[in-house]
């Protein structure tokens, strides 16, 4: 069966609701991720310290906030949506929160972060010693 343009675009924007209730359910359910939408992240062990990098294209850095504990690292923020009438919609727009379980825990409130060409770049050195498995 063929579908027409408009049968084909509300098809999307059917999976694109459902997807955003599936993420949603996820997050209540102890997923890694809250709100309406997530970032992709790379997290790298450079030894003595983690380098992690964050996609956020389109978020100011003031609408960005940082947490560190234990071994989490929290990242939340806000990307203002564009205005108008949407003839294709495939970027995310809204709140995020994401927390990332990392596998040694890390000096609490020493993170640097920069953001260059809409990657966010966070650098936290790691507390020597003190070891914890990933669960």
């Amino acid at each position: 069966m063929d579908l027409d343009r408009r049968n084909r675009w509300e098809t999307i924007e059917k999976l694109m609701e459902l997807k955003r209730r599936i993420e949603a359910l996820e997050s209540h359910a102890g997923g890694e991720h809250l709100g309406d939408w997530s970032p992709a992240v790379d997290i790298i062990d450079e030894g003595d310290r983690y380098r992690v990098l964050v996609d956020v294209p389109g978020v100011k850095p003031e609408d960005l906030e940082l947490a560190e504990e234990g071994r989490s690292l929290t990242i939340a923020g806000f990307r203002q949506g564009a205005e108008g009438r949407f003839i294709a919609a495939g970027r995310p727009s809204g709140y995020f929160r994401r927390t990332l379980k990392l596998p040694e825990s890390i000096r609490e409130g020493e993170a640097q972060a920069s953001i260059k060409m809409g990657v966010l770049e966070i650098s936290v050195p790691k507390n020597k010693g003190r070891s914890v498995p990933i669960e």
